[in-house]
C-alpha cells in the first residue's frame, strides 16, 4: 500500500505531507484547492510522468510552485510497502530542466537515475506506466476514456491492455514470412530453369580425366626427387665426414699448441708460490681451527649482549609508557575532584525539590483554567443556539441583553485562554530546568564513581619510577660489555682472513701441479690422434662435384613437380566449382520442397494464433463481465438497467446495458441509451473490473472526480459500495471529489483541502 506522500513546492503545495490508510482515502475540496495534483504526484513519484505531461497539456516547469513567487525547484517523495519491504521514492526537478530520482528499499539505495528508478518501480509493481495510467489511475474527467475513442482505436487499446495485440502482430509477421518464402521459391525455380545440368556433368568428366593425367606426372617427378635426394644425402654425409676429419686435424694442431702454452704458464705460477715460503698446510689448518673456536665464542657472547640490551631497553620503554599513563590518570583525578567540588549537591537537591512542588501546583492551575474555559465556551455555544430565550431559565432575552451576556462570556474565555497560555509557557520553562538539574545530579554521581578507580595511584607511580632507574642502569652495563666484545670479534676476524689467504695459496699450488701432470698426458694423446687422420683435399673435391650433379637432378624433377602440382590444383578447383554448381542446383530442388512444407505449417500456425486470440479474449472478457455483473447492482440505484457487459465484436468493444423491453431482456449500447450519470456509473464499473482482472497483484484504484454527472441516489449507492464492497476486494482506493456527501463513506480516511486563491496562498489540508 501507499503509506505517505510528501510534496515540496509542487504546484499549489508549499509543504504538504499526507499519511494514507489502507482501504478508502478521500480528498475533498473546492476547485483549484490542489486535490488532483496529489494524484498526479503519486503517478509522477512512481513513473516520472502523469497523463497531463504525457499528452503535453502541462510543461514540467509548470509543476514548480510559482505563486506568490517563482520557486527554483520542487520534489515529491512517496513511501509504500509491498511484500514485507518498505520503498522510498524521491524525485526532484528544477527550473533549469534538470531532474533527479532515487529509490530505497529498507533504507538501502537501489537506483539513482530517473529512467532506472521508473524501470525498477515497474519491476517491483509488475505494472508499467501505460497499464497504470489506463487501469489504476483515472484522471479528472477521464473515467469514460475508452468510450470517447473511435471504435478502431478502442479495439486496439483494449486488446493492448488484455495482451492480445501480440497475437495480431504474430499473425501479420506470419503472413509477411509466407510471402517472402513464396518469393524465395520462385527465385530458386528460375535459377534451376536457367542452368544446363547435362553440360555441367560432361565438363566435370573431362576435368576429372585431366586430373588423372596430371597426378601420374606428379608421381613420376616425386619418385625422381626421392631417388636423387637419397643419393644427395649419402654424398652430403660423406662430405660432412671428410670436412669433420679435416676440421679435426686443424683443431688438434691448435689444441696441442695451446697445451704447450698453458704448461709454461703453470711452471711460472708454481715458482712464484714457492718463493713465498708458506708454512705446512696441516699447521695452518690447526691454527685456523683454534681461531675459529675463539671467533664462535665471541659471536655467541655478542649475541647474548644484544639480547640482554634489547630486554633492558624494552623494560625501560614499557615502564616509561606506564608512568606516562599513570600521570595522565592523576591529571584526570585532579580534574574530577575539582569538578565535584564546584557543584554543591545539597544546593541542587534543594532547588530540584522546590521545582517539583511548583510544577505540580502549576499543572493543577492549568487544568482548572482549561476546564473553566471549556465550560464557558459550552455556555456561549448554548446561548447562541437559543434564539431570544435564556438557555437556563427560558425567559425572553432582548437582543441587547443577549449581546451583552455573549460579550461577557467571550471576555471570560479570552481571560482563561491568556492565563492558560501563560501557565503553559511558565510550566515548560520549569520542566526544562527540572531536566537540567536531574542531568546535573546524574553527572555528580558519575564523578564520585569515577574517583574510586584512582585510589592508590600515587604509590604506584613511585614504584614504577624505582623500576625505571634499575632498567636504565642495566641497559648501560650491557652497552659497555657490547663494545668490549665487538673489538675482540673484529681482531679475531682479521686474523682468520690472513690464515684463509695462506691456505688458499697452498691449495692453489696443489691444483697447478695436478693440472700440469694432466696436460702432459693430454699432449701425448692429442699427438697420437693427429697422426691417425688420413684425409686430403683431392678426395674432398671429388665428393663435392658429385653432390652438385645430384642437386641439379633434384632441381629438374622439382620444376616438373611444381608445374604438374599447379595445373592439378587449378583443375581440382574447376572440378570443385562444377560440383558446387551441380550441388547448389540439387540443394535448390530440396529447398523448394522444404519451403513448401514450411508455408503449409505457417498457415496452420496463423490459424492457431487466431483461435488462441479468440479464446483468450473470451476468457478475459468473461472475467471482466463477471466482476461488473457482481458490482453493478451496488453502484446503480435504479431498476431500469439490470445488468452490464463488455461486448467483444470483430472490430470493436462495446459497453452494453440490459433493460426490460416488452417483457424481454434487451442489451443496448451505453453510448446510445445512457444519460451522463448512467454513463459515468457504467465506466466506473468497467474501471473497477479492469483493475481487478488486469492488475490483480496491485489492487489499487485512483479515481479523480468519479461522481461527475451522478445524481443523489447514485451517490448514495456510490457511498454504500465504497463503504461495504470495495474494501473487501481492493486494498487501497483514492478518490478525489468536491462532493461532501462522500464524507459518509464508512471507515474512510477523509482529507479536506482548502486554499485562499485570492491571496495566492498554498494548499492547506485537514484530516476530517
Amino acid at each position: 500500500m501507499i503509506k505517505s506522500i510528501e510534496l515540496r513546492n509542487w504546484k499549489t503545495h508549499k509543504d504538504t505531507t499526507l499519511e494514507f490508510a489502507s482501504g478508502t482515502n478521500i480528498l475533498i475540496g473546492q476547485m483549484g484547492s490542489g486535490k488532483s495534483s496529489i494524484m498526479d504526484a503519486i503517478s509522477f513519484s512512481l513513473f516520472g510522468v502523469f497523463p497531463a505531461i504525457q499528452h503535453r497539456r502541462v510543461n514540467i516547469s509548470k509543476l514548480i510552485r510559482n505563486k506568490p513567487g517563482q520557486e527554483r525547484s520542487a520534489y515529491v517523495r512517496l513511501v509504500m510497502s509491498l511484500d514485507g519491504n518498505e520503498y522510498r521514492i524521491t524525485r526532484e526537478l528544477s527550473l533549469d530542466g534538470k531532474s533527479t530520482a532515487t529509490i530505497e528499499r529498507n533504507g538501502e539505495y537501489l537506483q539513482s537515475q530517473p529512467q532506472r528508478v521508473s524501470e525498477e518501480i515497474a519491476r517491483i509493481l509488475k505494472v508499467d506506466y501505460d497499464m497504470f495510467s489506463r487501469v489504476v489511475y483515472s484522471e479528472q474527467n477521464g473515467l469514460d476514456y475508452f468510450l470517447n475513442l473511435r471504435s478502431s482505436d478502442r479495439k486496439k487499446q483494449i486488446d493492448g491492455l488484455l495482451g492480445l495485440d501480440r497475437f495480431a502482430i504474430a499473425q501479420d509477421n506470419s503472413t509477411t514470412l509466407v510471402n517472402r518464402i513464396h518469393d524465395m521459391i520462385a527465385d530458386s525455380e528460375r535459377i534451376i530453369r536457367e542452368f544446363n545440368i547435362d553440360r555441367a556433368n560432361s565438363e566435370l568428366d573431362a576435368i576429372k580425366i585431366e586430373i588423372g593425367r596430371l597426378k601420374e606426372e606428379k608421381e613420376t617427378a616425386e619418385a625422381g626427387i626421392k631417388k636423387q635426394s637419397a643419393e644427395r644425402s649419402r654424398l652430403e654425409s660423406e662430405s660432412d665426414r671428410m670436412k669433420a676429419q679435416n676440421n679435426l686435424r686443424n683443431a688438434l694442431s691448435k689444441e696441442i699448441e695451446g697445451i704447450g702454452a698453458r704448461m709454461g704458464l703453470l711452471e711460472s705460477e708454481i715458482a712464484k708460490i714457492d718463493a713465498s715460503k708458506l708454512p705446512d698446510k696441516d699447521i695452518a689448518a690447526s691454527e685456523k681451527s683454534l681461531l675459529k673456536k675463539r671467533l664462535e665464542a665471541l659471536k655467541l657472547q655478542d649475541r647474548d649482549n644484544d639480547a640482554a640490551m634489547s630486554t633492558a631497553d624494552s623494560d625501560r620503554h614499557r615502564i616509561e609508557s606506564e608512568i606516562s599513563g599513570i600521570k595522565r590518570d592523576i591529571e584526570k583525578k585532579l580534574r574530577k575532584e575539582k569538578e565535584l567540588g564546584s557543584n554543591g549537591r545539597h544546593h541542587v537537591e534543594k532547588e530540584l525539590a522546590e521545582l517539583d512542588d511548583a510544577i505540580d501546583k502549576m499543572s493543577a492551575d492549568l487544568a482548572h483554567s482549561k476546564s473553566l474555559m471549556s465550560d464557558t465556551e459550552a455556555q456561549l455555544k448554548e446561548l447562541m443556539g437559543h434564539v431570544g430565550k435564556c438557555p437556563v431559565c427560558e425567559r425572553d432575552l432582548s437582543p441587547d441583553l443577549k449581546e451583552k451576556i455573549s460579550a461577557s462570556k467571550k471576555d471570560l474565555i479570552a481571560e482563561h485562554k491568556h492565563k492558560s497560555q501563560t501557565l503553559d509557557k511558565d510550566l515548560l520553562q520549569k520542566k526544562v530546568r527540572q531536566k537540567e538539574l536531574n542531568a546535573l545530579l546524574a553527572s555528580l554521581d558519575k564523578v564520585e564513581e569515577d574517583l574510586k578507580e584512582y585510589a592508590g595511584i600515587e604509590g604506584k607511580l613511585r614504584s614504577l619510577e624505582s623500576e625505571h632507574a634499575k632498567a636504565v642502569a642495566a641497559y648501560d652495563k650491557f652497552k659497555v660489555d657490547k663494545r668490549t666484545t665487538s673489538k675482540g670479534l673484529a681482531d679475531a676476524t682479521e686474523n682468520m682472513q690472513k690464515i684463509d689467504s695462506m691456505i688458499e695459496m697452498i691449495e692453489r699450488r696443489e691444483r697447478y701441479v695436478y693440472e700440469r701432470s694432466k696436460l702432459s698426458e693430454s699432449l701425448l694423446e692429442k699427438s697420437g690422434e693427429l697422426d691417425a687422420i688420413h684425409v686430403d683435399e683431392k678426395m674432398l673435391d671429388k665428393v663435392q662435384s658429385e653432390l652438385v650433379r645430384a642437386n641439379a637432378e633434384i632441381s629438374r624433377h622439382c620444376a616438373n613437380l611444381e608445374s604438374a602440382t599447379k595445373y592439378l590444383r587449378d583443375k581440382e578447383i574447376q572440378a570443385r566449382q562444377k560440383e558446387a554448381e551441380i550441388g547448389r542446383i540439387n540443394s535448390l530442388n530440396e529447398g523448394i520442397a522444404k519451403k513448401k512444407l514450411l508455408v503449409d505449417n505457417l498457415s496452420k500456425f496463423k490459424l492457431s494464433l487466431a483461435e488462441t486470440q479468440s479464446m483468450l479474449r473470451s476468457q478475459l472478457v468473461t472475467s471482466i463481465n463477471d466482476i461488473m455483473s457482481e458490482i453493478w447492482g451496488q453502484l446503480y440505484p435504479y431498476g431500469d438497467y439490470t445488468g452490464i457487459i463488455l461486448d467483444a465484436s470483430e472490430d470493436d468493444y462495446g459497453l452494453m446495458l440490459r433493460s426490460l423491453t416488452d417483457g424481454k431482456h434487451v442489451w443496448e449500447d451505453v453510448e446510445s441509451v445512457a444519460s451522463g450519470g448512467e454513463r459515468s456509473t457504467a465506466c466506473l464499473a468497467l474501471r473497477i473490473a479492469f483493475s481487478l482482472v488486469l492488475v490483480p497483484n496491485l489492487k489499487w484504484l485512483i479515481l479523480d472526480e468519479p461522481t461527475h454527472n451522478i445524481d443523489r441516489e447514485g451517490l448514495y449507492k456510490f457511498v454504500q459500495m465504497f463503504s461495504e464492497t470495495l474494501p473487501s476486494i481492493i486494498d487501497q482506493v483514492f478518490i478525489v471529489t468536491h462532493d461532501d456527501l462522500l464524507k459518509q463513506v464508512a471507515n474512510a480516511r477523509i482529507y479536506v483541502l482548502s486554499r485562499n486563491k485570492n491571496e495566492n496562498k498554498g494548499t492547506e489540508i485537514a484530516v476530517a
